[in-house]
């Protein structure tokens, strides 16, 4: 493989099959894709041959499978590097807490463990100074008025242990945790990402927090009840170029792809930035040093004990 190539997941759908358009219009990009059900992609497959877009297979919810797409972009790569990662999947679960086969909620795993796994994993395949995105979400702040809004109340942060398990706060409905821990899995993606531009060499890739905005119509909702899918799809979408925060995947996918290929913030790292191109704050608890600290030292510990015994041998020489 040659030529410009950057990773994104969660391009099946949404704002991530729209930056995946955007991407691929420069004939001189190619883009490496990890997807649940590749076979079922097929308006992502449609975007462009198989010389330039590779559609691997990828499931979140198993570090496993998270380690052996790893291995196969790797092997994809051959001499080449990857010129950024999009770490954009994600999903909000509403109804009871489910646990994945690696023993964390699935949330917190899908949303940020397994890609900071995946990180860790595709740092030393990365260009110099290459962009890393995390995909964000005025979820995680308690102040964030559009959040609350529709019911949010931030990032619930009680320590990485509890988070991990989804244990945040029983005393509340079931679907108000199912709320809860979606913001709090984007705090913690938030506070990975800071604590990486803290932490990262010079020439290491560099580390951004980017909010696409509010985003009627797309997946998100897919396990809300059918009325909220239906407004979700139907009735909220019209509001999106008028409500504060709201956005299209369009609009958010194009400012994502001038992020992802250097057009703004070519030089700068640890940016928290939303889809105006702005970079904007974030809660005062991403802030936290502390917890900067605990949520990437988590992060490596479960990226070196869920490799694969012999590739954690190599790793370590």
């Amino acid at each position: 493989m040659s030529s410009i190539v950057h990773l994104v997941t969660g391009a099946t759908s949404g704002v991530g099959l729209e930056l995946a358009r955007a991407l691929l219009a420069d004939s001189a990009h190619q883009l490496i894709v990890g997807a649940r059900r590749p076979a079922a992609a097929t308006t992502l497959r449609a975007l462009a041959g198989p010389d330039r877009l590779a559609i691997l297979p990828l499931d979140l919810a198993s570090l496993a499978s998270t380690h052996a797409f790893a291995d196969l972009v790797e092997a994809r790569l051959a001499d080449t590097r990857l010129a950024s990662l999009a770490a954009n999947a994600g999903l909000q679960i509403v109804g009871p807490r489910r646990l994945t086969t690696d023993g964390y909620e699935e949330t917190f795993q899908a949303n940020w463990l397994a890609h900071a796994v995946l990180i860790d994993r595709l740092r030393p395949l990365m260009m110099p100074r290459a962009p890393v995105a995390i995909t964000a979400s005025g979820t995680h702040d308690p102040a964030d008025v559009g959040a609350r809004r529709f019911g949010f109340r931030g990032g619930i942060y009680v320590g990485i242990d509890r988070v991990a398990r989804g244990d945040l706060d029983a005393a509340v409905p079931v679907k108000q945790q199912g709320m809860d821990r979606y913001a709090t899995s984007k705090l913690c993606a938030i506070l990975d990402v800071y604590a990486l531009a803290r932490r990262g060499p010079p020439e290491g890739p560099r580390f951004f927090a980017f909010d696409p905005g509010l985003m009627p119509g797309t997946g998100l909702a897919r396990e809300r009840s059918s009325v909220e899918r239906w407004a979700w799809s139907n009735l909220m979408p019209l509001l999106a170029y008028v409500m504060p925060g709201a956005s299209t995947p369009h609009r958010s996918a194009a400012a994502y792809a001038q992020l992802l290929t250097g057009r703004v913030f070519a030089q700068e790292t640890g940016v928290h930035l939303d889809f105006t191109l702005a970079a904007t704050p974030s809660s005062p608890d991403s802030h936290r040093i502390d917890w900067q600290d605990e949520v990437v030292d988590f992060a490596r510990a479960v990226a070196q004990a869920s490799r694969p015994t012999a590739d954690r041998v190599t790793a370590s020489r």
